[in-house]
């Protein structure tokens, strides 16, 4: 008898726009839930064998790469699943190439058994011909359709200034109108302080003195302004403070929502996934779309201002060699600081400046040196506790090991029962037992398996207990493994650390990925 099981596929999603609302509901994951038990049930060649559920919700049937369906394909690449059934053919897939090829010709070369209910067909009883092939192009030739017809709505859109694609620029708020345009209107204490930035460009100051400058005043952050006045809540990307950076101007500074015109298209969708950045060139503006806040000429001042300062400047090689790169911030502000190739000693610096107001500063060799002894001594602890868990490990493996045992007799017994009931059921057929007497040893055999499937539910939760203790204690003494390592590398550190913190009484916090370890 075949031991594996019955996998029941479902999936829906938003572009699934052929089924109308009323099929919509009707073909809701709970739904094709109910239709793939109640087939199962009735056929008792597929009622005798466990049935095992996969579902994508909201993901589109055109790619493969579904997490659903990559884990119903890997099951059945591992042999565990005998037969697929799904509602219909769309649901599977709405690609034509992949989705005939996994039902024509993987699924029998791994003995699978493919049915499609809606569609009547049954892998087993008649192989895919012409119909189903039909059948599966048209859904792929709907998809793409629908994907062209989206694209070309949305492009339309776009140039009529009715589609933004994000959130509305800082310095504006979203009108009430009724109008189906992007009505963006001047937010009068965010306007102000948008115009304050354009200003001070045109006067000669430099983003990063700009920053300072609004720091200075206390000036909330668009981040902060948003958290503050809208009803949603903002999820801040600093925990310690919130201040304007030197990038935050330029971006503003280089806006030209603020002169207003409207720019779209910058992005696009190249497949299911897979978003690409549109050349300058091919972005959708549309000048005059709303209420400007800084005029023409003002705006083109404060961009010859940063250009010209930025030529000025140049751009010098500053490459950080640092293993710790990138994970260290000032602990007082909580942005990252930057990385100075002095000619004596390189160090790192807050870049907040007088935003920050702590000048923090440490050379990278004393940082890296501070690191690099903590690690050594945490090694040191882990080698002490892998010796006193050496016990307690040896336990845990014996208690996975008796359990796993138990489990096996148990599913050899439930495996006993549908075989069982099978024979039952093949006796009835054969007119050697009466229907009362087919339908009462049924129920014995179902309810020793019910019982059997109680105590292997139980135990599988002691196993998962056990071994979740197991994964712990090895991730506790994972650290023994570098004991014999010589010197701190970019490898390891981004393995172990997430971010270093530097205060300005010489403090060094280290977050780190390995919790456990650390208590």
């Amino acid at each position: 008898m075949d031991d594996r099981y019955i996998a029941g596929y479902m999936r829906i999603s938003d572009d699934d726009e052929d089924l109308g609302e009323g099929k919509k509901e009707s073909n809701s994951i709970e739904n094709q839930r109910k239709l793939i038990e109640s087939y199962v049930e009735k056929h008792e060649e597929l009622s005798i064998h466990l049935l095992k559920e996969f579902a994508d919700d909201g993901v589109s049937g055109v790619s493969f790469n579904r997490p659903g369906v990559q884990m119903l394909l890997k099951e059945i690449r591992e042999n565990r699943i005998q037969c697929v059934v799904v509602k219909d053919l769309s649901r599977f897939g709405r690609n034509y190439i992949e989705t005939g090829d996994y039902i024509e010709q993987i699924f029998p070369f791994l003995g699978v058994r493919f049915i499609s209910i809606v569609d009547n067909f049954d892998s087993f009883k008649n192989p895919a011909g012409i119909e189903i092939g039909l059948k599966n192009l048209i859904h792929d030739l709907y998809s793409r359709d629908l994907s062209k017809k989206i694209k070309s709505t949305k492009e339309l859109m776009q140039k009529q200034g009715d589609y933004s694609g994000g959130g509305v620029p800082f310095g504006y708020i979203r009108g009430n109108g009724n109008s189906k345009k992007t009505d963006f209107i001047p937010d009068p204490e965010a306007a102000q302080v948008v115009r304050q930035i354009f200003t001070l460009a045109v006067d000669g100051n430099t983003t990063t003195k700009i920053a300072d400058i609004l720091n200075e005043r206390d000036i909330p952050t668009p981040g902060a302004y948003k958290r503050k006045h809208e009803k949603i809540r903002y999820q801040m990307k600093n925990d310690k403070r919130n201040l304007w950076t030197s990038s935050q101007i330029a971006l503003i500074i280089q806006n030209e929502v603020y002169i207003g015109t409207f720019v779209s298209h910058k992005l696009f969708t190249v497949k299911p996934g897979v978003v690409k950045k549109v050349h300058e060139s091919e972005y959708v503006k549309l000048e005059n779309h709303h209420e400007k806040l800084i005029e023409k000429d003002v705006f083109q001042k404060a961009q010859k201002a940063i250009s010209t300062r930025k030529k000025r400047k140049g751009r010098k090689e500053n490459k950080n060699p640092s293993p710790l790169r990138g994970k260290i911030k000032c602990g007082c502000c909580g942005y990252g600081m930057c990385f100075k190739a002095s000619i004596k000693k390189p160090y790192y610096y807050c870049r907040m400046g007088d935003s920050c107001g702590s000048h923090i500063r440490i050379e990278s060799e004393l940082l890296e040196h501070i690191v690099w002894d903590i690690l050594q001594k945490m090694i040191v602890v882990c080698c002490e506790k892998e010796k006193a868990m050496q016990g307690e490990r040896i336990e845990i493996l014996s208690a996975i090991s008796g359990i796993q045992e138990k489990k096996r007799i148990l599913e050899i017994k439930t495996k006993h029962c549908r075989i069982s009931r099978l024979e039952l059921y093949h006796q009835w057929k054969d007119g050697k037992i009466t229907k009362e007497e087919y339908i009462k040893g049924k129920e014995e055999r179902n309810s020793e398996e019910s019982e059997y499937q109680k105590e292997l539910e139980q135990l599988s939760r002691c196993l998962s207990d056990r071994v979740s203790v197991q994964k712990q204690m090895e991730q506790k003494s994972g650290l023994t493994m570098l004991a014999g390592v010589q010197n701190l590398t970019k490898e390891l550190a981004d393995e172990l650390i997430e971010r270093i913190e530097v205060y300005d009484d010489g403090r060094v916090e280290i977050k780190w990925k390995i919790k456990d370890i650390m208590e």
